[in-house]
This record gives structure tokens, sequence and C-alpha cells, in this order.
């Protein structure tokens, strides 16, 4: 009547919950702005490893990289969905943030400077810039090129991620974009890094630049 409880496994251990994954489309953390701390998400199904960035795949997607002068450094990757797209570089920052409040002035006035019409927006992302640039079509007709410029901070990064296309310029285009920049993972190592050093990226094994 009075024996003993018997001990059974999990008095042994404290449950861990499961870290959400690509699949788990219903958990609450893809409705949130990303992109997402490498801690936070289970990235061993469904992911394009580039080193510092991890993609969600899908289907149709393409990679480019920019590569700086020493052949090896890659400086932006492209992420080419349809007719839209991300340019995105991810960089180390401090704990403590800010570094977007910081560059925003910088990024702005380069873009001034080349004759594009600049706004301040708020989205789900927070503070963001809308860019109206200039451009020739072939025909010689004057027209203007509209691109997002985010930027996000996460546990000791910092990236900043252009949305191009249809995307930047039509709310339903931009729903699927957003979709992938919510489920990109920013894995920082522990190397110590100065401000807004890049983080190292790399094309996945085995792919080729196209």
């Amino acid at each position: 009547m009075f024996g003993r409880k018997k001990k059974t496994y999990n008095d042994d251990f404290d449950e861990v919950e499961a870290l959400p994954r690509l699949s788990d489309e219903d958990s609450e953390i893809w409705s949130q702005p990303g992109p997402r701390n490498y801690k936070d998400v289970d990235t061993s199904e469904g992911y394009v490893d580039m080193g510092a960035i991890l993609l969600p795949s899908r289907p149709g997607m393409q990679l480019r990289t920019q590569v700086a002068d020493d052949g090896t450094t890659v400086l932006q990757i492209l992420v080419v969905l349809g007719n839209s797209g991300i340019q995105m570089s991810v960089a180390a920052a401090p704990r403590s943030g800010g570094v977007w409040d910081e560059l925003r002035d910088e990024i702005r006035a380069g873009f001034e400077k080349q004759g594009a019409k600049v706004a301040d927006i708020r989205t789900r992302y927070g503070a963001e810039l809308l860019v109206d640039m200039p451009m020739k079509m072939p025909d010689g007709r004057s027209a203007t090129s509209r691109m997002r410029i985010l930027g996000r901070e996460g546990d000791r990064w910092f990236a900043r991620i252009d949305i191009i296309g249809p995307a930047a310029a039509n709310a339903e285009s931009g729903l699927e974009i957003e979709k992938v920049i919510d489920r990109i993972v920013i894995r920082r190592d522990e190397q110590p890094r100065t401000r807004l050093e890049l983080l190292p990226v790399h094309l996945p094994a085995g792919a080729q630049e196209s």
C-alpha cells in the first residue's frame, strides 16, 4: 500500500523540446520575421548549407555568389526564385545590436548619390528602405527599378537583405520571398571577429555557380 514509487525512465531526464523543422509548417516560429539563429532551428533536413548561411531548399531556386578579388571571399549571395530574388550578405555584429540603425543613413546616401529616390517604410521586418532606382531600358526608354532593403540582427550577426524584382513592388509576389527569408538560418561561428567582418560563406558542396 505504501510501497516505493516506481522510478521511470523519464524521471532521470528532463524532457527536451524538439527544435522546429521546415516540415513543421504550423510551427509558430515561421510566422515570425526571419532570419533565424542557428540554435533555434533543426537544419538537418531541407536546408542548403553555405557555411554561415543555411537556405531553405525551394524547387527552381538558383544560387549565385559575388566573390572578392581574392577569388575566395564571398561578398554576397543572390537567391533567384522565378522573376524575383534576394541579395544577401551576413557579418559579425555586437550582442548589443543597433547596427541597422547606424547603417541606414549611409546606405540611403549611397543610393541618393546615384539618383535614386529612397523612402523609409515600416513592415513586419521593422525599418526598411524602399529604393526606386532610375534605369534605361534596352530600347532607350527611362524606367525605374524598385528594391526593398532590410537589415536584420540576431545573435552576434547582422544580415543585409535586398529584395529585388516583382517581389519588391508587389505585396502578393513578395509573400513567397518573405517565406524564404523567414526560414533562412544564420550560423555564427565562435571565432572572435571585428564589427561587420563578413562571416564565411561558400557554395554548397558539389555545386557550381550558375
